[in-house]
């Protein structure tokens, strides 16, 4: 899978799971995956529908960017400043989501992506500040029925239980409908920490002897700990107007820099491999560095 984002990164195509989405057999109807959206195989719920279901201003439209990694990139282009409005509520909940029990043994990739599609919602639209619980709490709800196998998938009202206490079945499930039709259905989008893999890989595999430098010598060890880096980051406000592959790679070129003189060499290889410019890495690099100084 990372040697596919790695082409993709560099311009090739993409993998099969970051394109449309599937289609079930010839002849069957076109229609968005009933497990995305967490309704029964026949359900007759249309988008007209899902939007005759929420009060009228629940998301205020702003100007969108492309769909893919749109969590890091575009929220320049919505008008006003709602994020300086919401930009302390923003860093709570995502901080809060980091800090649930995962009592259900989820796996670091699923709250990446909960934090990446409620970082792409927030991009694309205005989002009431009392609404951002649940923003929160449906985003990790559709991320486990992407990412999770189906028998690991809690039934509605365990997750509620653990995670969603004080909401119904029918409100989490009215704003996972409302969040899908807003991110036009497409959840098959890639993740900072699938960024983060490649680019953690593609450094190892060029450059075998940063092996050697990295702690205990493991590089899984290490990819968990710029793991925690990375999420602590997704928590920033300000970093939002960066792309997931940007932020990625700043946190790869900050732990490059502290292990080892000759950090810009696989660094530049990495930028011209994923098309980032040097001016967005520093940028990006000087709000990292702040929110780090919380981690």
């Amino acid at each position: 899978n990372w040697l596919w984002a790695a082409r993709h990164a560099c311009g090739g195509p993409a993998h099969p799971r970051y394109q449309s989405p599937r289609r079930g057999p010839p002849g069957a109807p076109s229609s968005p995956s009933s497990r995305a959206h967490g309704t029964r195989p026949g359900s007759t719920c249309t988008r007209a529908q899902v939007s005759r279901t929420l009060e009228p201003g629940t998301f205020s439209r702003c100007d969108p960017r492309t769909r893919h990694e749109a969590g890091f990139a575009g929220v320049s282009h919505c008008q006003g400043a709602f994020l300086v409005e919401i930009c302390d509520a923003f860093q709570e909940v995502v901080l809060q989501l980091l800090r649930l029990k995962n009592i259900f043994h989820f796996s670091q990739s699923t709250f990446n992506l909960a934090l990446t599609i409620f970082s792409r919602l927030l991009a694309s639209v205005k989002v009431k500040e009392r609404l951002l619980q649940c923003v929160t709490i449906t985003s990790l709800r559709l991320a486990v029925k992407f990412n999770e196998e189906e028998e690991l998938i809690p039934r509605i009202k365990d997750f509620i239980k653990h995670y969603g206490s004080g909401y119904t079945p029918n409100e989490l499930l009215r704003m996972e409908l409302a969040i899908l039709d807003k991110l036009h259905w497409d959840l098959y989008i890639g993740t900072p920490l699938d960024f983060l893999t490649i680019f953690h890989a593609l450094v190892v595999l060029g450059w075998p002897h940063v092996v050697e430098l990295l702690p205990q010598r493991n590089p899984s060890l290490h990819v968990a700990s710029l793991t925690r880096q990375l999420q602590h980051c997704m928590a920033g406000h300000q970093l939002l107007q960066f792309k997931g592959s940007t932020l990625a790679l700043v946190i790869i070129t900050l732990e490059l820099e502290r292990l080892m003189p000759d950090w810009w060499t696989p660094i530049s290889d990495l930028l011209k491999k994923a098309q980032i410019s040097i001016e967005q890495l520093r940028c990006c690099m000087d709000l990292v560095k702040h929110q780090l100084r919380t981690f």
